[in-house]
């Protein structure tokens, strides 16, 4: 994946995140989230995660041992459970529908 990238493309989006800051605006986050990061995470700390999560109203902070910046690809089924239980405990504004009112 990153072979692919120019690198002074990269270096430029890296720069770019590094210099946001959006801690402002967190606060007003009225979904549920799940603030996800691995414990070995050199680009993005656990202790950075941490504090977004707390900037969250009922964010909830996991951390995934064995895993760096891409957790997707490096514990791939934890990061997949982690995420079912936050669809799974989350209120749904809409029920499934199990019968139609009428044919479409």
């Amino acid at each position: 994946m990153l072979t692919r990238q120019d690198p002074a493309g990269y270096a430029a989006a890296c720069a770019a995140v590094r210099e946001a800051d959006f801690t402002s605006t967190t606060a007003a986050i009225k979904v549920p989230t799940l603030c996800i990061v691995g414990d070995q995470d050199g680009s993005t700390p656990p202790e950075l995660v941490e504090s977004l999560a707390r900037s969250i109203p009922a964010a909830r902070f996991e951390v995934i041992a064995g895993a760096g910046h891409i957790p997707c690809v490096e514990q791939p089924e934890r990061l997949a459970g982690l995420i079912r239980g936050l669809y799974v405990a989350a209120p749904h504004p809409c029920a499934p529908i199990t019968r139609r009112s009428r044919p479409l």
